[in-house]
């Protein structure tokens, strides 16, 4: 494994939200088609190796959920990206014990620039890759190559590149790739520390990290 650093511009924001954008409060509707498909590959929620990506007692919504027709589309390989409303500032944890392989840091908050995009990814010991995307200016608390706990700090969450409003979009890949590339698939990620949840959190609803 070697740690990367993407430089200067993220060509694309993990695929889809430098062509369409990652809109956080923006309406969405689900594909049902893709929905049932999906049905049944998530991980059983108590056997998830994720927890939820904010601290413990902490409450965010799913402002997007998996297979929407806006920018979580499986035909881009995003059905089962996440965003989650939250204020710049918010404190990100890892949900998974990894290594620091991409970071970027440098931009500014609310240009709505693609491409323009701070983030953090994490690989894990099965090859995945987390990617938590819109961190804040000079929020990204991590070095690359470094080793980080489940529930260790390692961004605050913002509103940088092709971004409506603060966020953070989450996503788990098979494995790592550029972050422009279409090739990457997302996997179905249940979170074991919320409320019950079978087929992935539920758009417009909001879970609390237990």
């Amino acid at each position: 494994m070697v740690a990367i650093k993407f430089s200067n511009t993220l060509t694309s924001l993990i695929l889809v939200c430098a062509l369409i954008g990652c809109n956080e409060g923006r309406e969405s509707s689900v594909d049902d088609i893709c929905v049932a498909e999906s049905a049944g590959t998530y991980p059983k929620q108590s056997e998830s190796p994720y927890t939820l990506p904010w601290g413990i007692g902490e409450t965010y919504s799913v402002s997007q959920g998996n297979c929407t027709i806006g920018s979580h589309r499986k035909d881009l390989n995003q059905q089962f990206a996440y965003d989650f409303g939250m204020p710049v500032g918010t404190k990100i944890y890892s949900v998974r014990n990894g290594i620091v392989v991409s970071i970027e840091a440098g931009f500014s908050d609310g240009t709505g620039v693609p491409g323009e995009e701070n983030q953090v990814s994490i690989e894990h010991s099965d090859g995945s890759v987390a990617q938590y995307i819109h961190i804040t200016t000079n929020g990204v608390l991590v070095e690359l190559g470094q080793a980080v706990e489940q529930n260790e700090l390692i961004a605050m969450s913002g509103n940088s590149g092709n971004s409506s409003g603060p966020h953070l979009h989450f996503q788990v890949l098979e494995s790592f790739c550029p972050l422009h590339d279409t090739s990457c698939s997302t996997m179905p990620v249940n979170f074991r520390n919320t409320s019950a949840h079978v087929n992935g959190l539920i758009e417009g609803k909001s879970y609390t990290a237990e």
